[in-house]
């Protein structure tokens, strides 16, 4: 009898732990991440948001809530840099575009992440896979802290160019006068002078992001420091840049230039688009022109084509998107904060979003409701999205990737080929004439050989550029000193206060301004010092 109680026991001790050890298994504590991230405050309330939740719950077996702080794109860089100077941070937070990290990461808001190698492995293949390699997100002293976006290619790996940046035409203005379509800054120049004769009270050109982009492009110079194809040069000493500010300055005392054009936001420029105040956008962001034709209610076609020519210098440099490769995300990068709780749960959480079905979910939403599959598994968005007059829209409703407005995720891993599947037709100029076709679709742009064509600037492929601490600190106090000054005497010289006459002037100053620093000499030093270093590292790892 002993015996058989003795049994019973065990027995009962065993089926009694076997249920208690499952729910322990199942009840682990909640994952909750703090993320800022830019976008508007309902970016993130979309059907594929909570079926992306679920999904990271299953995965990792516990509950999972994400707080977001979302900040619209027109406020993100003043308010974040804001947070980011006293390291008042949420758990993940995405850096402002183009933000130099160096004095917070020298204060240690943030986590250093190759010491994580293991617990990230899926983010470190990626970036491993991009052009620049880890080095893209390394610091000079081997340090990663960047958590990078990547894009999944969308063309052929030899062929096909999809140029970020075009030059927008109102097609209609055009043809109804029988302008032709200029493919050169100076046939652009005589169709302005038309459309101001046409329309005296409009101004015909004006630009978006208040630069002249694609009069550097060009002219093959930019007005910065930037990578020749040989060594980092300073553009602003440049001839190529002298004559697009003068071209400028001829564009703007015409009347043909609009003088609001350093001050447009995106709200003005496409409210004066709309209303025909304006009929030249000599630089645009590649969507926007289709988008706005698709608005119109009165037949206005906006028609894209790439950035016109100086024949002096050859074809224009265009601005090129690394889309026929994995490849690092230029407009995004985030850290995680450095004392963040749980940081084994974010990590893994993390690592996670590289999978491929979560990739799946975020970027094409929701087998069966917003996409099919074929028998080769092809994928495309289903006919209630693609029959809308703007497909894009109509995917907000449930919210996925692809779609205009919403952002679910962490948007970590773009895959390029469903925005290629929600591609509604774009108005594009090629050949001298207008086609309807959208770009990524289109012959003639993917056609193009790639990544050796005459479009391609020669920092398309420059150096990965790892800077120490006091490098850092010393760019950012030469060149800030310099940018305040070129932006004050570039607007002078085109809005004509300044003669062009003046110009040695100007480059005296500039010169002055980055003495502050130690001199313009030593900021282009730093810069081909830290191409050396890259160029050895490559070197030594081939």
């Amino acid at each position: 009898m002993k015996r058989k109680s003795m049994l019973l026991l065990a027995l009962v001790l065993i089926v009694t732990a076997m249920p208690l050890a499952g729910f322990a298994e199942t009840q682990r504590d909640k994952l909750v991440i703090t993320a800022t991230i830019e976008g508007n405050a309902d970016a993130h309330d979309s059907m594929v948001e909570e079926a992306f939740q679920e999904l990271m719950s299953e995965k990792l077996n516990r509950e999972i809530e994400i707080q977001y702080t979302m900040i619209p794109s027109s406020d993100y860089a003043t308010k974040t840099q804001l947070l980011l100077a006293v390291g008042d941070l949420t758990d993940f937070f995405q850096l402002p575009f183009l933000y130099d990290y160096t004095k917070p990461m020298e204060e240690g808001y943030f986590l250093e992440l190759s010491q994580y190698r293991d617990q990230l492995d899926n983010y470190f293949n990626y970036i491993e896979q991009t052009s620049g390699g880890l080095a893209s997100v390394m610091t000079a002293e081997g340090e990663v802290y960047i958590i990078a976006g990547i894009g999944l290619p969308r063309f052929p790996a030899d062929r096909g160019m999809l140029p970020n940046n075009l030059t927008m035409y109102r097609a209609d203005i055009f043809d109804k006068h029988g302008i032709p379509y200029p493919t050169t800054i100076d046939e652009m120049y005589e169709a302005a002078k038309q459309l101001k004769e046409l329309y005296p009270d409009v101004y015909p050109i004006n630009t978006r992001w208040n630069d002249l982009r694609s009069l550097f492009a060009a002219n093959h110079t930019r007005n910065t420091v930037y990578w020749n194809g040989e060594e980092y040069v300073q553009g602003l000493f440049e001839e190529g840049y002298k004559e697009a500010i003068a071209f400028a300055q001829k564009l703007y005392v015409e009347g043909l230039l609009d003088p609001e054009y350093i001050i447009e936001t995106d709200d003005t420029l496409k409210s004066k688009e709309m209303t025909d105040r304006t009929f030249i956008v000599m630089a645009d962001w590649f969507t926007t022109p289709g988008e706005f034709t698709r608005l119109s209610e009165t037949g206005q076609i906006f028609a894209a084509a790439l950035m016109p020519d100086n024949p002096k210098y050859g074809t224009c440099w265009q601005s090129v998107d690394r889309v026929n490769e994995i490849s690092r995300n230029g407009f995004y990068s985030a850290v995680i904060r450095s004392d963040v709780e749980d940081v084994e749960g974010l990590l893994e959480f993390l690592n996670t979003c590289y999978e491929e079905d979560v990739v799946e979910l975020l970027n094409w939403g929701i087998e069966g409701v917003t996409y099919t599959v074929d028998a080769d598994g092809n994928k495309a968005f289903v006919d209630e999205i693609m029959s809308a007059v703007d497909p894009w829209t109509a995917a907000d409703a449930y919210g996925m990737r692809a779609s205009r407005n919403k952002r679910p995720g962490l948007n970590l891993v773009d895959d390029s080929t469903a925005f290629v599947g929600l591609a509604s037709d774009d108005w594009l100029i090629y050949d001298g004439e207008v086609h309807q076709e959208p770009i990524e679709k289109s012959p003639f742009y993917t056609s193009i050989p790639y990544p050796e064509n005459e479009y391609m600037p020669p920092y398309f492929d420059e150096p990965q550029l790892q800077f120490t601490v006091e490098e850092s600190q010393q760019i950012s106090l030469i060149t800030t000193a310099v940018d305040t000054c070129r932006d004050e005497w570039q607007a002078s010289f085109v809005n004509g206060s300044l003669s062009m006459d003046q110009w040695d002037d100007y480059m005296n100053a500039l010169n002055d301004a980055a003495e502050a620093g130690g001199g313009m000499d030593v900021l282009l030093e730093i810069y081909n010092a830290a191409a050396q270093r890259y160029l050895d590292n490559q070197s030594a790892s081939e």
